[in-house]
């Protein structure tokens, strides 16, 4: 049984993939981006309208897309 390597380094076993580009990635070479969720259910003229779900989405890229794409939400 094989494991995967991260696609960035090539040194370490894959724990997460990059949700740009789809690209594995290591513990060390995921990075971690809080954007604010555009979605309407969540947000209403800037104030956060549901208590249940939070306002900002977590997502985890390469540094290659940390670097080419502005997180803006």
């Amino acid at each position: 049984m094989s494991e995967t390597m991260c696609g960035v380094c090539q040194k370490k076993a894959a724990q997460a993939k990059c949700q740009e580009c789809g690209v594995d990635l290591c513990s060390e070479c995921v990075r971690e981006v809080r954007i604010d969720s555009t979605r309407p259910g969540q947000r209403m003229m800037g104030r956060i309208t549901s208590p249940m779900k939070s306002a900002q989405q977590k997502i985890q890229v390469c540094e290659t897309c940390f670097k080419e794409k502005e997180f803006l939400g």
